[in-house]
């Protein structure tokens, strides 16, 4: 009995996940979700998280790491994906800028155009998992040529460093930068995916996910 009310109450909790699609075009099959075509072919990204677009004939997708999937950010899920001139990339907070593109993994990334290069930075998963949605942005900072992307960033003349977490800190000791990076203590863990639906809303419109409730049968 015990066992039936678990699997009952697992189902009533599991968000309701959109089946994937096929299409073929030019004999080629590709079967998941947001799927887009070109005359060459089909691509499908692989979770109904991800994105696919069509751009200069060829398909991009892009699916979100898992990390952000989640613990999306307070203004939504929601990968894009952009092209200028031949280039073109999925992700987010993409940067078009000097005839090029770049776009972070996650959400809480950043991309930063310097003397012509787009460099673009995620925390680790493991950061992400820890803090969510109350996420500090990172910042990039520049040296001469050089461009890191981080936390704390501290530079000298030619060299740029940066911590990986939040709670990091960078020293410049003479001439020498120097960062450490506190071990992350906590642990996350997730039993159900989320709605694919919920997660691209902003936070305000979200539904609160309530625990389903098991009933004691007597025997």
């Amino acid at each position: 009995m015990i066992l039936s009310l678990l699997s009952v109450t697992l189902l009533a909790s599991a968000p309701t996940m959109p089946p994937p699609s096929c299409q073929t075009v030019n004999r080629q099959t590709a079967c998941g979700y947001s799927c887009a075509t070109s005359l060459s072919g089909v691509r499908c990204a692989s979770t109904p998280y991800g994105t696919c677009r069509m751009f200069h004939g060829e398909v991009y997708c892009f699916d979100p790491p898992f990390s952000s999937i989640h613990h999306p950010p307070d203004e939504g899920l929601r990968p894009e994906c952009k092209a200028v001139g031949g280039d073109a990339a999925c992700g987010f907070n993409c940067l078009v800028a000097k005839g090029k593109v770049a776009c972070a993994r996650t959400p809480y990334g950043v991309c930063r155009e310097h003397y012509g290069q787009l460099k673009c930075w995620d925390p680790p998963e493991s950061v992400i998992h820890e803090y969510g949605s109350q996420m500090p942005r990172p910042t990039c900072l520049t040296a001469s040529t050089s461009i890191e992307c981080g936390y704390d960033c501290k530079a000298d003349r030619a060299e740029v460093k940066c911590a990986v977490t939040p709670g990091g800190r960078c020293e410049k000791r003479d001439s020498e930068l120097i960062c450490f990076d506190p071990p992350l203590l906590s642990h996350c863990s997730h039993s159900q995916p989320p709605d694919p639906n919920e997660v691209r809303k902003p936070k305000s419109q979200r539904q609160e996910e309530k625990p389903a409730e098991t009933r004691q049968t007597e025997h």
